[in-house]
Protein backbone atom coordinates (compact mmCIF):
# COMPACT_ATOMS: atom_id res chain seq x y z
CA UNK A 1 0.00 0.00 0.00
CA UNK A 2 2.83 2.39 0.88
CA UNK A 3 4.52 1.64 -2.43
CA UNK A 4 1.27 2.52 -4.26
CA UNK A 5 1.09 5.91 -2.51
CA UNK A 6 4.70 6.69 -3.40
CA UNK A 7 4.13 5.77 -7.02
CA UNK A 8 0.93 7.86 -7.08
CA UNK A 9 2.76 10.87 -5.60
CA UNK A 10 5.55 10.62 -8.17
CA UNK A 11 2.99 10.36 -10.95
CA UNK A 12 1.13 13.43 -9.63
CA UNK A 13 4.37 15.43 -9.53
CA UNK A 14 5.22 14.39 -13.11
CA UNK A 15 1.75 15.38 -14.33
CA UNK A 16 1.95 18.72 -12.49
CA UNK A 17 5.36 19.50 -14.00
CA UNK A 18 4.09 18.66 -17.47
CA UNK A 19 1.01 20.85 -17.05
CA UNK A 20 3.06 23.79 -15.83
CA UNK A 21 5.52 23.28 -18.67
CA UNK A 22 2.77 23.23 -21.28
CA UNK A 23 0.31 25.80 -19.95
CA UNK A 24 2.43 27.88 -17.57
CA UNK A 25 3.96 30.22 -20.16
CA UNK A 26 0.55 30.96 -21.64
CA UNK A 27 -1.01 31.62 -18.25
CA UNK A 28 1.82 33.85 -17.04
CA UNK A 29 2.30 35.81 -20.23
CA UNK A 30 0.54 39.13 -20.10
CA UNK A 31 -1.39 39.99 -23.24
CA UNK A 32 -0.14 42.74 -25.50
CA UNK A 33 -1.76 46.14 -25.40
CA UNK A 34 -5.01 46.19 -27.34
CA UNK A 35 -5.08 47.74 -30.82
CA UNK A 36 -6.55 51.22 -30.74
CA UNK A 37 -5.36 52.18 -27.25
CA UNK A 38 -2.99 55.10 -26.81
CA UNK A 39 0.62 53.95 -26.56
CA UNK A 40 2.11 54.67 -23.13
CA UNK A 41 4.34 57.74 -23.06
CA UNK A 42 8.09 57.28 -22.91
CA UNK A 43 11.33 59.21 -23.05
CA UNK A 44 14.49 57.22 -23.76
CA UNK A 45 18.15 58.16 -23.96
CA UNK A 46 19.43 57.76 -27.51
CA UNK A 47 22.43 55.52 -28.08
CA UNK A 48 25.05 56.84 -30.45
CA UNK A 49 23.31 60.24 -30.70
CA UNK A 50 22.63 63.15 -28.42
CA UNK A 51 19.34 63.77 -26.70
CA UNK A 52 16.29 61.77 -25.91
CA UNK A 53 13.49 60.23 -27.93
CA UNK A 54 9.91 60.59 -26.67
CA UNK A 55 6.67 59.16 -27.98
CA UNK A 56 5.59 62.73 -28.76
CA UNK A 57 8.57 63.03 -31.16
CA UNK A 58 7.05 60.27 -33.29
CA UNK A 59 3.63 61.92 -33.77
CA UNK A 60 2.55 62.05 -37.37
CA UNK A 61 4.53 58.99 -38.47
CA UNK A 62 4.08 55.30 -37.81
CA UNK A 63 6.62 53.61 -35.59
CA UNK A 64 7.90 50.15 -34.77
CA UNK A 65 8.98 49.66 -31.16
CA UNK A 66 11.23 46.65 -30.85
CA UNK A 67 11.86 45.69 -27.20
CA UNK A 68 15.03 43.64 -27.01
CA UNK A 69 18.01 42.67 -24.85
CA UNK A 70 21.62 42.18 -25.91
CA UNK A 71 21.72 38.67 -24.42
CA UNK A 72 18.61 37.52 -26.34
CA UNK A 73 19.48 35.31 -29.38
CA UNK A 74 16.07 35.80 -31.05
CA UNK A 75 16.42 39.57 -30.65
CA UNK A 76 19.81 39.57 -32.35
CA UNK A 77 18.40 37.45 -35.17
CA UNK A 78 15.59 39.97 -35.78
CA UNK A 79 17.81 43.08 -35.98
CA UNK A 80 19.04 42.60 -39.59
CA UNK A 81 15.51 42.08 -40.95
CA UNK A 82 14.15 45.09 -39.10
CA UNK A 83 17.08 47.21 -40.30
CA UNK A 84 16.38 46.16 -43.90
CA UNK A 85 12.68 46.98 -43.48
CA UNK A 86 13.62 50.37 -42.02
CA UNK A 87 15.68 51.13 -45.13
CA UNK A 88 12.60 50.35 -47.27
CA UNK A 89 10.11 52.26 -45.10
CA UNK A 90 11.74 55.64 -44.64
CA UNK A 91 8.51 57.25 -43.39
CA UNK A 92 8.40 54.84 -40.43
CA UNK A 93 10.45 55.27 -37.24
CA UNK A 94 12.09 52.00 -36.21
CA UNK A 95 13.08 52.18 -32.55
CA UNK A 96 15.17 49.42 -30.95
CA UNK A 97 14.34 49.76 -27.24
CA UNK A 98 17.04 48.04 -25.19
CA UNK A 99 15.69 46.93 -21.83
CA UNK A 100 18.56 45.69 -19.68
CA UNK A 101 20.34 48.29 -17.55
CA UNK A 102 23.15 45.82 -16.83
CA UNK A 103 24.55 46.03 -20.37
CA UNK A 104 27.20 48.66 -21.05
CA UNK A 105 26.21 51.47 -23.38
CA UNK A 106 29.41 50.89 -25.39
CA UNK A 107 28.16 47.43 -26.40
CA UNK A 108 24.84 48.94 -27.46
CA UNK A 109 26.59 51.70 -29.39
CA UNK A 110 28.33 49.02 -31.44
CA UNK A 111 24.93 47.60 -32.44
CA UNK A 112 23.71 51.12 -33.28
CA UNK A 113 26.67 51.57 -35.65
CA UNK A 114 26.01 48.14 -37.17
CA UNK A 115 22.35 49.00 -37.92
CA UNK A 116 22.20 52.75 -38.60
CA UNK A 117 18.66 52.60 -40.03
CA UNK A 118 17.34 51.81 -36.55
CA UNK A 119 17.12 54.33 -33.71
CA UNK A 120 18.69 52.66 -30.69
CA UNK A 121 17.60 53.77 -27.22
CA UNK A 122 18.26 52.58 -23.69
CA UNK A 123 16.27 52.74 -20.44
CA UNK A 124 13.55 50.51 -21.89
CA UNK A 125 13.29 48.60 -18.62
CA UNK A 126 11.37 51.59 -17.20
CA UNK A 127 8.35 50.94 -19.47
CA UNK A 128 8.26 47.15 -19.72
CA UNK A 129 5.21 46.99 -17.47
CA UNK A 130 3.37 49.77 -19.29
CA UNK A 131 3.90 47.98 -22.61
CA UNK A 132 3.24 44.54 -21.06
CA UNK A 133 6.60 43.19 -22.15
CA UNK A 134 7.20 39.88 -20.43
CA UNK A 135 9.32 38.22 -23.10
CA UNK A 136 12.07 39.38 -25.44
CA UNK A 137 11.68 40.21 -28.18
CA UNK A 138 8.36 42.04 -28.14
CA UNK A 139 7.45 44.25 -31.09
CA UNK A 140 4.72 46.89 -31.39
CA UNK A 141 3.51 48.91 -34.35
CA UNK A 142 2.17 52.35 -33.47
CA UNK A 143 0.23 54.56 -35.87
CA UNK A 144 0.94 58.23 -36.54
CA UNK A 145 -1.57 59.27 -33.87
CA UNK A 146 0.29 57.32 -31.20
CA UNK A 147 -2.18 54.42 -30.98
CA UNK A 148 -1.23 50.76 -30.81
CA UNK A 149 -1.93 48.98 -34.12
CA UNK A 150 -0.79 45.57 -32.96
CA UNK A 151 2.23 43.63 -31.90
CA UNK A 152 4.11 40.38 -31.60
CA UNK A 153 5.64 38.43 -28.73
CA UNK A 154 8.75 36.46 -29.59
CA UNK A 155 10.71 36.20 -32.80
CA UNK A 156 8.78 37.31 -35.86
CA UNK A 157 9.77 37.91 -39.46
CA UNK A 158 10.20 41.38 -40.87
CA UNK A 159 7.55 40.37 -43.42
CA UNK A 160 5.00 39.99 -40.60
CA UNK A 161 5.96 43.43 -39.28
CA UNK A 162 5.57 44.84 -42.82
CA UNK A 163 2.06 43.36 -43.12
CA UNK A 164 1.04 44.98 -39.82
CA UNK A 165 2.58 48.29 -40.95
CA UNK A 166 0.55 48.11 -44.18
CA UNK A 167 -2.64 47.60 -42.18
CA UNK A 168 -1.77 50.57 -39.98
CA UNK A 169 -0.93 53.03 -42.74
CA UNK A 170 2.82 52.62 -42.63
CA UNK A 171 3.21 51.37 -46.18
Amino acid sequence: MERFRSLRNVLLVVVAVLLVGIFGPRMCQSPLLEPGVQAPAFSFARIGALGRLALADLRGKPAVLFFWAAWCPSCKQMLPGLAALARERLAVAFVAVHADANVAVAALAQRARQYPSLVFVEEGERVLGAYRVGTFPTTYVIDGAGRICGGFVGRVSSDAVAVLLDRCGGG
